[in-house]
């Protein structure tokens, strides 16, 4: 063959790689979801030592078949607009380490999704990232002299400062940066799932941004695209339409059922039954926002902490819970409610439950233990009786991963 003969062949072969890149993708070729969130943040030497490999290989026992690696440089501070990430950040993982951390999921036939989040040093949560600056002659001029700051603990009014729109795109430009390198990662190992952000709720106005940014993932990864929304925000982005499905936090919050303080409900494990009470209403929301968009819902972030009350506030932390009992028997009862509560939903993709870190504390100390993690607890032999479970009630042998099961569709 000539040249010219070559220069055809190969023309073809990338316009058809552009095209396979940027058609639709079905979230039903992914299958039923059984999956944990592992590795969490993702610090630098973390993935590559041996308590990696035996933390992936206990998640598999479990009879997860789908793993999500998630893992955040830090911003500096939240109002800071430069993001460092991979090999040029030494508090977090490598690239090296992200690739063995997939091969070590693939080794034990785990499915990967791939979630790269940025955090701010200063603790701040990334839903309230924000840049304002001093309003200037020309703001007064035209009344302006302050803006709400409505990203934080109790919406407050900024006298003297107004939005930064030019801090805003200049992180804009690094965070579009730091997600298509991982989506090139990703294409790079056949990961079949990319998230693109995590909880980024100040951010979620600029819907231009967010179209942007995932047609730019689109041009460089052929898996499916999805973003984690926070529990609460499902009505309130408009742009969720551009993802292949939705992902939420789902940390909705069980209501005291008869209305008392929760300092004194707190006093008592919560039952079952009041947390399937609690959830019924919060399935029919997410039921109408699957509706709303014609995507399924993956509960990618869930869970709560095995400490007493933790069904009432799913998403709090050890250090937030320092008052109170660890209570295993609450942790089995949410996990059970959620089972119950969305295994059957048409509309509904499944979980990867919050979270697995890659360092496992030893599993003498799970009675002890007041994380997240389900290992050695009441709520690990209710997550692996479910996983060995088909929607249909029987019983399953977890699949090998491959590049067929990897593969979107065409």
């Amino acid at each position: 063959m000539n040249r010219s003969g070559w220069l055809l062949v190969v023309a073809i072969l990338a316009g058809g790689l552009s095209a396979r890149a940027e058609a639709p993708r079905d979230p039903a070729s992914l299958g039923f979801i059984k999956g944990i969130s592992w590795g969490w943040v993702g610090s630098r030497g973390d993935y590559a030592s041996p308590a990696a490999a035996e933390s992936m290989k206990k998640l598999a026992d479990t009879g997860a078949d789908w793993v999500c690696i998630a893992f955040a440089p830090n911003m500096d501070t939240y109002d800071t607009p430069e993001i460092r990430f991979g090999d040029a950040n030494p508090e977090m993982a490598t690239d090296a380490e992200i690739r063995h951390a997939i091969d070590l999921a693939r080794h034990n036939n785990l499915q990967v999704i791939v979630k790269p989040v940025v955090n701010c040093r200063d603790g701040v949560w990334r839903s309230w990232i924000r840049f304002f600056r001093p309003v200037t002659d020309a703001d007064r001029a035209q009344g302006i002299t302050g803006e709400m700051d409505v990203w934080r603990e109790q919406a407050t009014m900024r006298e003297g400062e107004v939005k930064d729109l030019d801090k805003w795109n200049q992180w804009w430009d690094d965070y579009m940066d730091f997600i298509v390198h991982y989506a090139r990662l990703a294409e790079e190992k056949q990961a079949p799932v990319l998230c693109i952000g995590c909880e980024m709720g100040s951010t979620e106005e600029f819907e231009d941004k967010w179209r942007e940014l995932i047609a730019r993932v689109r041009k460089v990864y052929s898996g499916q695209v999805t973003y984690d929304l926070n529990h609460g925000r499902e009505n309130a982005i408009p742009w969720l339409d551009a993802l292949d499905f939705v992902s939420v936090s789902a940390y909705h919050p069980i209501p005291v059922a008869d209305g008392r303080p929760l300092e004194e409900a707190v006093k008592q494990t919560t039952s079952f039954e009041e947390i399937m009470a609690g959830m019924a209403p919060v399935r029919q929301r997410m039921r109408e926002v699957s509706a709303k968009f014609g995507k399924p819902i993956l509960f990618i972030e869930t869970g709560c902490t095995s400490v007493r009350g933790c069904a009432h506030t799913p998403w709090a932390h050890v250090a937030e819970t320092v008052e109170r009992p660890v209570d295993q028997q609450e942790q089995a009862n949410y996990y059970r409610a959620q089972f119950e509560t969305y295994w059957n939903e048409p509309w509904f993709m499944g979980w990867c439950w919050w979270d697995w870190p890659a360092r496992l504390y030893d599993a003498s100390r799970a009675d002890r233990d007041r994380s997240f993690c389900p290992y050695g607890k009441q709520a690990e032999g209710l997550l692996r009786a479910w996983y060995a479970k088909s929607r249909d009630g029987g019983v399953v042998t977890k699949p090998a991963a491959g590049a067929d099961t990897a593969a979107t569709a065409d």
